[in-house]
């Protein structure tokens, strides 16, 4: 949704997950295929959805001046939900193989803590639901935000897809702000404004106590993100 609303603009050079000449896989190229597109282009921003690679925020960064990152989360119901809708089981066949202690090569199970590496350890995939399994991988991987220091750079923001569909301009008008760029209406015009309030998963109630906490955390930051950002 964001990727779109910016790839309205004339300014930006937005590269999307389908782009095969700098994704394989849903899965960014080499470092010097993207610092290329970056020193080749004349747009004023570059736009890249790496997914599959945001646990690598920080080495991303360093591949131009001046470079930004936009941390996008959904609440964990939400995300459930759509995961499940999109990719069925596919997060509790990942959880279940790290926790055997395989698929140390795949995406997802990059730079996971300790802590959290036993966490996902400590559940019978068996008996865990892919529900839950589904919102363990969303607190994993939205973790990183913090374990990874990057709630302490200036260079990193956090964005709420629930904020932006129930205030698109508030919102795009914070990411505009902390990009440098000015506002334009035509960045939030595609998205309805509407309410976000999906219903509450019967999870686990290990998972559900660790989700809600870590939501609680990315709200604060996000709320705090948009009072720094917004117009005095």
């Amino acid at each position: 949704m964001l990727t779109r609303g910016f790839a309205a603009s004339p300014a930006f050079e937005v590269h999307n997950e389908n782009d095969r000449r700098l994704f394989s896989n849903f899965r960014l190229r080499a470092d010097d295929a993207v610092r290329a597109v970056i020193e080749a282009s004349r747009h004023s921003h570059v736009l890249f959805k790496p997914l599959c690679d945001s646990h690598r925020t920080p080495e991303l960064l360093q591949l131009c001046d001046r470079g930004r990152a936009i941390w996008a989360y959904r609440s964990v119901d939400g995300r459930t939900r759509s995961a499940l809708a999109k990719f069925g089981d596919a997060n509790h066949r990942v959880l279940r193989s790290i926790a055997a202690g395989g698929s140390s090569d795949a995406w997802q199970a990059q730079r996971i803590s300790a802590e959290n590496l036993e966490l996902i350890r400590s559940f019978d995939y068996g008996r865990l639901s892919p529900a839950s399994a589904s919102a363990l991988f969303w607190y994993v991987r939205n973790s990183l935000y913090f374990d990874l220091g990057l709630d302490a750079r200036d260079d990193v923001i956090l964005s709420s897809y629930d904020d932006l569909i129930s205030d698109p301009e508030r919102s795009v008008k914070t990411l505009c702000a902390f990009l440098d760029f000015p506002w334009d209406a035509r960045l939030a015009s595609h998205v309805d404004s509407r309410s976000a309030n999906p219903v509450r998963l019967d999870l686990d109630p290990t998972v559900r106590r660790h989700c809600d906490e870590l939501r609680e955390r990315l709200d604060d930051a996000a709320r705090g993100a948009a009072r720094r950002f917004e117009a005095p």
